[in-house]
This record gives structure tokens, C-alpha cells and sequence, in this order.
């Protein structure tokens, strides 16, 4: 499956096993320089998914929201 297609749940349980499988020390140097090439495709495709979630929350939660009541007066503070 391409990276685009991965949701984030399937790049991280991904990321998930190439970890187990590096830290079980049972491949050789081949195989797990391999695995790391594929853990960091996979990261990569985590901080993607990641980061368009997170503009989409800031542009849900930028848009003009009224005030909470209180919420324009200045709050003393504490001594």
C-alpha cells in the first residue's frame, strides 16, 4: 500500500513492528538497515498525517468564535 493510502493508525502500527522487530536484535545488518529505511518512510507518513489533522483543527478553531461571557474584562492578579 502507497504512503498516500495509509491512514496514521496503519503507519504507526507499521512503525510499531519495524520497532519490535529491530529491538528483538534477531535480523542481520542487512535487514535491519531495511527496516529502519522502512521505519522512517513510516514516521514520515505519521508527521504527515499529524500535521494536516492539526491545520484542520487550527482552522476549525480560528474562525470567529463569540466571546465567552467575562471574557474581555481584565482579570486582576494574584498576589
Amino acid at each position: 500500500m502507497s504512503d498516500e493510502k495509509l491512514t496514521f493508525e496503519q503507519a504507526l502500527a507499521g512503525l510499531d513492528d519495524v520497532v519490535r522487530r529491530l529491538e528483538g536484535g534477531e535480523v542481520g545488518l542487512e535487514e535491519a538497515v531495511v527496516l529502519f529505511e522502512e521505519g522512517q518512510r513510516l514516521l514520515a507518513a505519521c508527521r504527515e498525517r499529524l500535521s494536516v489533522a492539526q491545520a484542520r483543527i487550527d482552522e476549525l478553531t480560528a474562525s470567529e468564535l463569540p466571546a465567552a461571557p467575562g471574557a474581555d474584562e481584565v482579570q486582576a492578579e494574584p498576589f
